[in-house]
């Protein structure tokens, strides 16, 4: 009896399933045939599901009258009504297409899905791929360069004037490739070069405290550096070609060449009259072998250098493999890498004013070595819920060495990188929750700093983002906790340790309300949280006779951004663009800064004699230290946009003014410290009592492109003021005359700001040819980037890219 009744329930099981009433089908883009992937699939009394990996969906319904909506970001809303009987089973299959009446750009970074770019609750850039290929960029950092309000020294990232200047060493602006971070473990250090700008798809720039969702290297800010496999319409534009019969997929390779110009200035020109030259070529490769998506990529690049001994030469191969599940339907999992192999050579100080481009005592430090990531990952997506791990192990190796140092100089370390993230989109209360859990552990190996150290970070996140009508609300919270071991014991409040530890939670909150059919109005508040890096904390060095010091008492830094913004779109004919204003407030406590000084047996605010008392001198360096409470607030204006004004005339605009107060809170902290009883000011502020150092309180730019059928010109713009704050040292008639000369006489010359023009223009020979001549710094001005750094003269290359 048991048996038959089992049987029976089975039975009527099976008989309810196979009679349930359910549309199905798949989601493609009408023009590229791709498969859409979370597509949404809505019914008027909010129940839904998405397309999986596959552009397939599923919806179980009641027998009746529905009305469905297949909704996606960029593509026009599709309304079917239809009616079920008992037991019917629909198949509905649907062709989106394009919303070009939109202004949307779609960006992911801002809430770790896509959103359109005008409904995010925070400011934000986008460098589309045109920009980066049209100004033969061979350095991520070059293009970054053009993105208002964010400015690059020394290879830190300065977005609104959060940072200033630190060689490299720790970094409040977070950079990713495809969410993943892309900085070194021991220095927290970009790893720029790694970067391969032959794939990227777009760069999302956000603007103010991002640790939520990022971690702690995201307080200042978030560049998240999306790459991209070519759609099926881009493969199946070369499958003509001969190349593509041989490969078939889709083909990409620029090549150039480029050469140095002379200095204006004769006393300038070190090398005579050869002029030093630049070369490269790079290549990408991208198919679909069914299930399987391939990406293939490399770089060869070779510089002489503007400045004596600075010599690149650099080598980078990438690839990428994602395979869509055959028996899993939802799952897909694959593997990216990374490697660059490369000797740089690098300067931090020039001999001389008048002999800018010779580093002093002849100091060139070169960086050979390795550098890799490995990345595996999975992705399952089930209804409206996605999985995600994302794995990573980064090991950077740098082979340093400086001409008449010891060694020691060389440091290696590697990264073990876990993110697992759950998404759940209710489509009844148009409410996505995203929650996560990072891990990391860090093994860094050197000398550099003090031995072999360790250190983790664990994380908990979560956000929530919810449409109601016209207005987006999002909400986040995040626990961070740091640790660092070291095997050399350190004194830290009067105790010997070898352990660090610190945590902290921070939160986040964001509106945004669409006023009128293109205007838009948002505020933002979020918190920050950063923990010191090895090199701040641990790093014994000497730079151009320069020493750094270490600071194991180092305090990790908080602080919180605000802003209120609006974005108004335009549009002109078929041009159509935003203007974007906003107001922001940024607040630091505890501050890291690098602050250069007497440190070690001599004085600095870690030391201050007794007034009337006579110190010993040490020798001069820089050291990491906390310069207590500060504020950075301003205003930004920008403008981006493309489109035709005309038939056949295209117009691309990015553009912006920033103007920033940086000041602190805290003078008696650091900015002002007496010694012997004179002026506050007198040590470690240059001409400002008020103002963060390294810092500029205008910044201006505009990239402008016109394209006429098949001819392009474009042209970069660049404005900077005086850099009214550095370090007080730095001026001082001892160290101006005897140690680095020149620097007083630089800042009287560019006292007037720095103004850089670029150019570029190309010819489209034919659909896969296009030739190109970049001249960068037109006018051929001199012009730092901080002290005792001059930035490279006049340059032209001629591009050459082609398509097959």
């Amino acid at each position: 009896m048991r048996k038959f009744y089992t049987l029976l329930l089975l039975t009527f099981f099976v008989f309810i399933v196979s009679h349930a009433q359910t549309i199905s089908g798949v989601i493609i883009d009408q023009e590229t045939k791709e498969k859409l992937i979370g597509v949404n699939i809505i019914t008027k009394d909010g129940k839904g599901t998405a397309t999986d990996i596959f552009g397939k969906y599923i919806l179980k319904l009641e027998a009746g009258n529905h009305q469905i909506t297949y909704r996606y970001i960029g593509y026009k809303d599709i309304v079917k009504d239809i009616t079920l009987k008992n037991g019917q089973q629909k198949i509905i299959d649907i062709k989106l297409k394009t919303a070009n009446e939109q202004l949307s750009t779609v960006v992911v970074s801002a809430g770790k899905f896509e959103q359109n770019l005008e409904e995010i609750t925070v400011s934000m850039e986008v460098l589309k791929p045109s920009l980066i290929e049209n100004k033969n960029t061979t350095d991520i950092q070059t293009a970054l360069d053009q993105v208002p309000g964010v400015n690059i020294t020394d290879g830190q990232a300065n977005i609104r004037g959060g940072s200033g200047w630190s060689y490299g060493a720790g970094s409040r602006v977070l950079v990713m490739v495809d969410d993943m971070p892309l900085i070194s473990g021991d220095a927290g250090q970009v790893q720029w070069k790694l970067i391969a700008t032959e794939n990227i798809n777009q760069v999302e720039i956000i603007k103010g405290a991002s640790s939520v969702l990022y971690g702690s290297s995201a307080l200042n800010g978030v560049i998240n550096i999306r790459t991209a496999f070519p759609t099926q319409k881009d493969i199946d534009k070369n499958t003509t070609s001969l190349v593509s019969r041989v490969f078939p997929g889709y083909t990409k390779v620029n090549m150039h060449f480029g050469l140095i110009d002379k200095p204006k200035r004769e006393e300038l020109n070190w090398n005579g009259d050869k002029r030093r030259a630049f070369k490269g070529i790079d290549f990408f490769h991208a198919m679909k072998l069914k299930n399987l998506d391939l990406s293939l990529g490399g770089n060869i690049f070779k510089d002489d250098g503007y400045r004596k001994g600075e010599i690149t030469d650099r080598k980078r191969f990438n690839f990428g493999l994602k395979y869509k599940d055959r028996k899993i339907n939802g799952l897909s999992y694959g593997i990216n890498g990374n490697f660059l192999f490369q000797s740089t050579g690098s300067v931090m100080i020039w001999k001389s004013l008048q002999e800018a481009y010779t580093p002093l005592g002849d100091e060139v430090t070169t960086t050979s070595g390795d550098t890799y990531n490995i990345d595996p990952f999975i992705t399952y997506m089930h209804g409206n819920s996605r999985h995600s791990l994302r794995t990573r192990y980064l090991k950077v190796i740098n082979d340093n060495s400086t001409k008449g140092k010891d060694d020691g100089q060389d440091n290696e370390s590697e990264i073990y990188y876990t993110d697992y993230q759950w998404q759940k989109n209710i489509d009844k209360y148009n409410l996505r929750i995203t929650s996560g859990i990072t891990n990391e552990i860090v093994y860094a190996r050197s000398d550099l700093f003090q031995g072999n150290n360790s250190r983790k970070n664990h994380s908990l996140y979560t956000q929530l983002d919810k449409k109601w009508n016209k207005l987006n609300i999002s909400l986040g919270a995040r626990y961070e906790y740091f640790s660092i071991d070291s095997e050399k014991n350190h004194v830290v409040d009067g105790d010997t340790i070898n352990h660090i530890a610190s945590g902290k939670p921070v939160f986040r909150t964001g509106l945004n309300y669409q006023v009128a059919e293109y205007t838009y109005i948002r505020s933002s508040w979020g918190q920050g949280y950063r923990f010191p890096s090895m090199a701040e904390l641990f790093i014994v060095t000497n730079q151009s006779g320069l020493e750094i010091y270490p600071n194991p008492d180092l305090k990790p830094e908080s602080g919180w951004s605000a802003e209120i913004g609006i974005k108004q779109g335009v549009r002109l004919g078929n041009w159509m663009g935003y203007l974007d204003v906003a107001g922001f407030l940024m607040q630091y406590d505890d501050m890291m800064e690098f602050t250069f000084g007497q440190w070690g047996n001599g004085y600095g605010p870690d030391n201050i004699p007794e007034t009337g008392d006579e110190p010993e001198m040490g020798p001069f360096g820089f050291k990491s230290v906390n310069v207590g409470k500060t504020q950075i607030s301003g205003i930004e204006l920008s403008l981006t946009g493309q489109g035709k004004i005309i038939k056949d005339l295209t117009i691309n605009i990015l553009a912006g003014y920033t103007y920033m107060n940086p000041i602190s809170l805290d003078l008696d902290k650091i900015y002002a410290t007496d010694y012997f009883g004179t002026p506050l000011t007198y040590r470690f502020s240059s001409s400002d009592t008020t103002m963060l150092k390294y810092r500029y309180k205008h910044i201006a730019k505009l990239d402008a492109e016109i394209v006429y059928k098949k001819m392009s010109l474009g042209v970069s713009l660049r404005y900077n003021d005086f850099m009214q704050n550095i370090d007080n040292i730095f001026t001082e008639d001892f160290i101006n005359e005897n140690y680095i000369p020149g620097i007083n006489d630089a800042r009287e010359k560019f006292k007037g700001g720095d103004f850089i023009i670029d150019i570029r223009t190309g010819y489209q020979i034919n659909k896969n040819i296009r030739l190109g001549l970049i001249i960068n710094n037109l006018l051929n001005r001199e012009y730092m980037s901080r002290p005792a750094n001059m930035m490279p003269q006049r340059t032209f290359a001629m591009q050459l890219s082609m398509k097959i």
